[in-house]
């Protein structure tokens, strides 16, 4: 049973796509704690779940080059031009191709690569054959070279790229064709042969630019009859380029030309798109580190099983023991609701060396939040919930019970609780704490005595991970998963908010934050120990936190009568840029679009 009729058949430019998202972020590559370069994976696998979801195609096939092909033989300067790698970048990307082949295994995509031939021909030559079988192909890759092959069973899909210079996805068949390059299919080859092509190094004829090959191309029907009425043009810089670089026009238009009698076969019974291998994927992607796409993926009860531990191809077993499986020793939450449960509270808490805090807000500006509820924990198995804003959700139609709160934090029914705050001897501990201080210092008290971030502990060991959030080191380091905000409270105009959540709710989900503080606490202390790295968390990274607590309540000033010259001066000089550009145009026959 398929989703189309007629049947779809996606053939993806694979190694194209691959080298496009390694590329993308080559200045600030992904990288996983171990320092593989996760960046390829990451698109490649991103674009396999868009791919299934908005597309559903029936066939999925994934084509790579293999070898030199006939153009380098032909034309050694073929794709000369493109970036070289480094030895670094090189193992980089040979690791990449190995991450993806991983990946497309576990997706069910088979991959095909022919010795000898570009992905271009073995896409080219499966397109026609399986289009004259009544297929609907769908080719896709941002190469301009698959415009040639567009025809009524035949459409190219232009993934698109992130970036200042993104380009959105693009769907093009017989209807829109002509519109990129301003010819219809049939005239690509000559008029890329013409106009040549730097991304592979195709010479085309220097002198004759986009709008001159398709006025020649409108004109004369095709390069041959171009080249042999070259004579006739009446323009002097294009007449003279085509009777002086008739070979290169010819030569170009090989390099151009894709080949459709390469010896590949294909068995569509093994290109059927299927649900991925729900074990294998999780797999890859604990070892890729990808824990908010596992989530996404509702594989986070799987991957959050996988300890450092993983075993994979692609890299030999962490030498160092499985971490503790904080999830097997579950913790005791206690909501407060009343004040005269507050100084027992406050008594046990000042009992234990750290307490760890974690307050709710109505809002992610600790400027404007109105303090919800906050949670204080003694051990990672012990923790208490202060509700100070909840309340019943709007719209309910029946008589709700009353949701009982304490007073305000600053109230003095409060004060064992604001007490222990305000304490500098009583050593608390948070996870980017600095939010957690400016929604306490709004709600009316003054944090004191924070000695430990769990955030900070982690970017003090390793600076260069890609996320220190609390769910991704309670994942990668504790073996738990936390649940997201995004899965308490619904992000819809009429959802609910934090605040009209029941209390037990609230309570379970913001303890389980604070415990996990301590939890990676008692786990960093060793690594920081080791690597002599708690005099750099203790004196200089935790000293700070109350500079920037102060600097982010307070604000900065600017000099806007500097500021308002300084976007005079730079319009100005767009303007003088555009001019410039325009005339730069003109002198080459391009013609610049209006506004």
């Amino acid at each position: 049973m398929t989703n189309h009729n007629p049947p779809q058949l996606f053939l993806i430019d694979g190694h194209a796509l691959i080298y496009r998202a390694f590329f993308a972020l080559i200045s600030r590559p992904l990288r996983t704690s171990r320092g593989e370069n996760t960046s390829a994976a990451w698109g490649v696998v991103n674009f396999l779940l868009r791919l299934r979801t908005k597309y559903h195609p029936d066939y999925l096939v994934w084509v790579l080059d293999k070898g030199n092909s006939f153009r380098t033989v032909r034309y050694p300067e073929y794709k000369s031009t493109r970036a070289k790698l480094d030895a670094e970048l090189q193992a980089d990307f040979d690791l990449a191709l190995e991450q993806v082949r991983q990946l497309l295994a576990a997706f069910h995509v088979p991959a095909i690569a022919i010795d000898g031939y570009e992905a271009d021909d073995v896409i080219g030559t499966l397109a026609r054959r399986h289009a004259a079988d009544g297929i609907q192909v769908v080719i896709v890759s941002g190469d301009k070279d698959f415009y040639q092959l567009i025809e009524p069973r035949i459409a190219l899909l232009n993934p698109g790229r992130g970036g200042p210079a993104g380009v959105e996805e693009h769907w093009v068949d017989e209807s829109n064709a002509s519109e990129r390059l301003g010819v219809p299919p049939s005239q690509i080859t000559d008029y890329l042969a013409l106009v040549g092509d730097s991304s592979d190094n195709v010479p085309g004829v220097k002198g004759i630019g986009e709008k001159t090959a398709v006025q020649l191309l409108r004109e004369y029907g095709s390069l041959d009859a171009v080249l042999a009425r070259a004579g006739d043009v009446t323009a002097k810089r294009p007449r003279e380029a085509l009777l002086a670089q008739a070979d290169r026009a010819q030569l170009s238009r090989e390099l151009v030309t894709i080949q459709l009698d390469v010896p590949v076969s294909l068995d569509l019974s093994d290109a059927v798109a299927q649900a991925p291998n729900q074990d294998a994927l999780r797999k890859i992607l604990a070892h890729l580190e990808f824990h908010s796409l596992a989530r996404r993926l509702s594989l986070e009860e799987a991957t959050a099983g996988e300890s450092d531990t993983v075993e994979s191809p692609l890299a030999p077993a962490d030498p160092r023991p499985e971490p503790a499986r904080s999830d097997q020793i579950p913790f005791r939450v206690t909501v407060v609701n009343r004040p005269g449960q507050l100084a027992e509270v406050a008594a046990r808490l000042r009992t234990v060396p750290l307490i760890a805090i974690d307050t709710e807000a109505s809002s992610l500006e600790p400027h404007s939040a109105e303090l919800v509820g906050m949670s204080l924990a003694a051990s990672p198995g012990e923790a208490w919930y202060l509700a100070f804003g909840h309340r019943n959700a709007v719209g309910e139609l029946a008589a709700p019970e009353p949701v009982l709160n304490l007073p305000a934090l600053s109230d003095p029914a409060c004060a064992p609780i604001a007490e222990l705050l305000r304490d500098p001897l009583v050593k608390k501990a948070g996870h980017n704490i600095k939010f957690d201080w400016q929604v306490i210092r709004r709600a009316g008290i003054e944090l004191a005595g924070v000695s430990y971030d769990s955030m900070l502990a982690s970017f003090v060991l390793d600076p260069g991970r890609r996320s220190h959030g609390l769910d991704t080191l309670s994942l990668d380091h504790l073996g738990r998963p936390l649940q997201s905000y995004g899965g308490v409270v619904a992000r819809g105009k009429n959802d609910p908010s934090f605040a009209e959540l029941a209390t037990e709710a609230a309570a379970a989900f913001s303890a389980a934050d604070a415990v996990t503080v301590l939890a990676l606490e008692r786990f960093f202390a060793p690594s920081l120990a080791d690597l002599a790295l708690q005099p750099l968390l203790d004196e200089i990274e935790l000293p700070l936190t109350n500079v920037l607590v102060d600097m982010e309540w307070t604000g900065i000033a600017i000099d806007r009568e500097l500021f308002s010259q300084f976007s005079k001066e730079l319009t100005a000089d767009l303007v003088r840029v555009e001019a410039e550009i325009a005339r730069a145009a003109e002198m080459n026959g391009c013609v610049m679009p209006a506004g």
